[in-house]
């Protein structure tokens, strides 16, 4: 990472914004922006930047994708004062709903968060828009974000197609060469800081298979800060590799409430890194309490239940958490107090 001035930076990562459907609703039904982070919102607005993955085209366009899924997720533009009002900076497009109201739907969708200031990337016209990372500011630094999801292979952009930016995840030469590729052209352009931020694999799975953390590994060696993971409805590890972090899977945030038994998609963490020095040196991560549209705190024998789940799914894994104020709380190695 560049930009080692002594200036410190603060991001804040979420996992899925699942605002279509039922959320989508309440907000047109008159919930207010603010809501919907419910008392997490101080804590958001007070980072640099939030970033997040986008669950679902934003648009009025009312003509499904062709093909037949499961769930159709889409948005009302009401949502986007909801986004801005949660510090939300910057999304990920690369996913598995972002072309559920097809072609149109996804150039809404890009054309909402343009006109409302929300950087984005992973998804566009066509293969090199969908391909492009993209440059904000977050404080005084220039933040870089790259968007890539292994899912729906036939939501991938081509050459005259709008679509995702679909990766097989794998560390051949060819794949990695990819990344370096776009590491060394947001370098080239300025990034202080880049974000890899991907949607990858299964639903409700509670660990990262070995292929992916070797990926993310990898990604890190090649001059990513932080990997974004997202996908699975479910928090995964977090851990530091080199002078990196991962985190696997930051699970959902925002949702309607469709929770299967046994597993608590309904709990998650708002992710909180400070970035000192030119490194990555601090994540907290405070348990949240997901209902319809809205999040919160998690309190009590809640948060206790989230915070337990999280210190197990990080065995094995290269990170040492600790408890601090309610929060879970892990020093990157080699920093002041690390």
């Amino acid at each position: 990472m560049g930009g080692g001035n002594g200036q410190t930076i603060h991001l804040g990562f979420a996992g899925d914004l699942l605002v279509g459907r039922k959320v989508s609703r309440t907000v047109v039904a008159g919930q207010q922006p603010e809501e919907m982070w419910g008392d997490l919102r101080p804590r958001m607005l007070a980072t640099d930047a939030m970033i997040a993955n986008l669950e679902a085209p934003i648009t009025t366009h009312l003509v499904k994708w062709h093909k037949l899924k499961s769930f159709y997720l889409r948005a009302d533009p009401a949502v986007i004062p909801s986004l801005s009002a949660g510090n939300i900076r910057c999304v990920s497009l690369a996913n598995n709903h972002i072309l559920d109201f097809g072609d149109q739907g996804l150039l809404d969708t890009r054309r909402h968060l343009e006109a409302a200031g929300i950087a984005f990337a992973g998804a566009g016209a066509n293969a090199d828009e969908a391909k492009a990372p993209v440059i904000f500011t977050a404080g005084q630094a220039r933040i870089g974000l790259i968007s890539i999801t292994d899912n729906i292979p036939a939501f991938r952009a081509t050459d005259d197609r709008p679509g995702t930016n679909y990766w097989k995840i794998g560390t051949d030469s060819e794949t990695m060469a990819r990344l370096s590729g776009l590491i060394d052209g947001l370098r080239a352009a300025g990034a202080d800081l880049i974000v890899l931020s991907t949607h990858w694999g299964i639903n409700y799975r509670w660990w990262p298979p070995q292929g992916y953390r070797a990926f993310a590994r990898q990604a890190i060696e090649r001059g990513v800060d932080i990997v974004h993971g997202h996908s699975a409805h479910l928090f995964q590890a977090v851990e530091f590799h080199r002078r990196g972090l991962i985190l696997y899977d930051t699970g959902d945030f925002i949702e309607d409430l469709i929770v299967p038994p046994g597993f608590r998609s309904d709990h998650s963490f708002l992710f909180l890194v400070d970035i000192a020095d030119g490194r990555v040196a601090r994540l907290r991560m405070v348990p949240a309490r997901l209902t319809l549209a809205k999040v919160n705190t998690a309190r009590g024998q809640e948060a206790e239940v989230i915070r337990r789940a999280m210190i197990k799914r990080c065995r094995g894994f290269a990170v040492d958490i600790r408890e601090e104020d309610g929060d879970l709380v892990a020093t990157a190695p080699g920093t002041a107090d690390g």
